[in-house]
Order: C-alpha cells, then sequence, then structure tokens
C-alpha cells in the first residue's frame, strides 16, 4: 500500500467513526428530548388537575 492508500483508508475510518458518534450523540439528545417532553406534558396535566381545570379543553 502506498502513503496515499493508507491516509485515504485512515481518513474513510475516521469518517465512519464520526458518523457513529453522530448517530449516538443523535439518540441520546432524542431521548433527552422524549424525557423534557413527557416530564413538561405531567406536569402541565397535574398543574390543571390542581387549578380544577382537568382535561376540560
Amino acid at each position: 500500500m502506498s502513503v496515499g492508500d493508507h491516509i485515504k483508508s485512515a481518513s474513510e475510518s475516521a469518517s465512519k467513526l464520526t458518523k457513529r458518534v453522530v448517530d449516538a450523540v443523535e439518540d441520546k439528545v432524542d431521548d433527552v428530548t422524549e424525557a423534557v417532553e413527557s416530564t413538561v406534558r405531567s406536569a402541565g396535566s397535574k398543574i390543571r388537575d390542581v387549578a380544577g381545570r382537568g382535561d376540560k379543553n
């Protein structure tokens, strides 16, 4: 293998690793976003219940 081939191979490996890391971070961000949305909905529902409004939209 020539030096250029090694550089190309290393670059492709780095690119694949970067994609895996980005995908993992996006998955975690999605998980956290869902957890926050769920918590906000739950808190809003509890606040409406305490305020006596319930689900009377």
